[in-house]
């Protein structure tokens, strides 16, 4: 195949993750699923808010489960991003491990529906598999910050994503910050 002729795509086939149109149903199904809940996204609804015809919806995704994997990836990607802007600059310590739980909780508050419907679909196995992986992956970059301040980091970095996760539940529910939920969390980090 010469370098100025595209691949056509036939039955089947996907387009990549970074694909614009992929992309579009993602951003679609966010937005729904903010303002409805997943149980009431339909792929004909995110389509259609997403300015394309159905089909389109099975060239990047299986199915509802693949949309619901991606919806996951995205989620995540943008509360991590936010938590590494505002530890940019922050030396390891508990001052650090401290605003990564902030801006985690911040972040979720952000996007209440998709976290809602992230939290309902953990009985998906994808999707649990999925929380495990980034649970693990949120305790690892906290380790850095525990190590020194406890005989037990990594043990004290999991429970406390644990227990952060809870809290973010908490206040989706109540559908504002819980000062009193967040200082104890903070107070669970241990001194320097």
């Amino acid at each position: 195949m010469s370098a100025t002729q595209t691949q056509r795509r036939g039955p089947g086939a996907r387009a990549g993750k970074d694909h614009p149109t992929r992309q579009e149903i993602v951003e679609a199904a966010m937005v729904l699923a903010d303002a409805q809940g997943w149980g009431s996204t339909s792929v004909e609804a995110v389509t259609r808010a997403a300015g394309h015809a159905k089909g389109t919806f099975y060239v990047h995704f299986d199915d509802r489960t693949g949309l619901l994997v991606a919806l996951h990836d995205r989620f995540h990607d943008e509360v991590f991003q936010a938590i590494r802007d505002a530890t940019s600059g922050l030396p390891a310590g508990v001052d650090r491990a401290r605003t990564r739980i902030v801006a985690f909780l911040d972040a979720c508050r952000r996007q209440p529906g998709v976290r809602a419907m992230l939290r309902d679909a953990r009985a998906v196995p994808e999707i649990a598999e999925l929380v495990q992986k980034r649970n693990a992956e949120a305790a690892g970059e906290l380790v850095t910050d525990l190590t020194g301040s406890t005989p037990w980091p990594k043990e004290t970095a999991y429970l406390l994503v644990v227990a952060v996760a809870e809290a973010a539940v908490r206040e989706m529910e109540a559908g504002r910050r819980l000062p009193r939920l967040r200082s104890a969390l903070l107070a669970m980090v241990p001194a320097n």
